[in-house]
């Protein structure tokens, strides 16, 4: 039987779990950059 958790990273178990750090990441990502820009206008 093939497991189809073997494409995801070895820090996560299930794929909803990647998607929620992928979300929780770019939302960090935007606000850092929108930071920076205030920062340096």
């Amino acid at each position: 039987m093939i497991n189809k958790n073997n494409d995801l990273p070895p820090f996560v178990k299930t794929w909803k779990q990647f998607y929620i750090l992928l979300v929780i990441w770019l939302i960090i990502l935007i606000a850092s950059f929108y930071a920076f820009t205030n920062y340096f206008q």
